[in-house]
């Protein structure tokens, strides 16, 4: 199991519980071949019972599973806690919230608008309003200096080659 989700986020630790000295650990983890960290001397809670016993905690560190590791359920609940893993280096599907945070807007004619702006694309903002309602904006429309100020969130513009 170890091998088999490593690289999607699992980290395997076993822990020896029947109080072997570390000779015998060793002869374990070789014959075995594990790659994977073993703790000597770990107790375990009392709530635990029987061997192998296996628990899994989910990538905010609440428990989703704990007993033997040949349960039904047991490959169903790793493979779920896996999908929730952002391994590092991954980007997040969801975005992570707005651009610039809600405030209020004026346009070109003086009214306000207020509204969290959730995307630039272009020459158009993707504005979120109290209600949650979002409406594509044009940027000019907007004051010239509400302009400037979502120029400068949406960064140094990419020039031509």
């Amino acid at each position: 199991m170890d091998k088999r989700y490593r690289d999607k986020g699992l980290t395997v630790i076993g822990a020896e519980v029947q109080g072997s000295d570390l000779p015998a650990i060793e002869k374990v983890i070789k014959d075995a071949r594990a790659e994977f960290s073993v703790t000597k001397g770990t107790t375990r809670p009392p709530t635990l019972r029987g061997i192998p016993h296996a628990v899994i905690f989910d990538p905010a560190g609440k428990l989703v599973f704990a007993g033997h590791p040949m349960d039904d359920n047991f490959d169903r609940i790793v493979k779920k806690a896996l999908k929730e893993v952002k391994l590092e280096g991954e980007e997040d599907d969801a975005p992570s919230g707005p651009v610039i945070a809600s405030r209020t807007w004026t346009n070109a004619e003086g009214k306000a608008i207020k509204a969290a702006v959730m995307s630039i694309d272009g020459d158009k903002v993707e504005f979120q309003l109290p209600n949650g309602r979002r409406v594509p904006y044009e940027i000019a429309k907007l004051s010239d200096a509400d302009q400037e100020l979502i120029k400068e969130a949406a960064g140094p513009e990419e020039e031509d080659e």
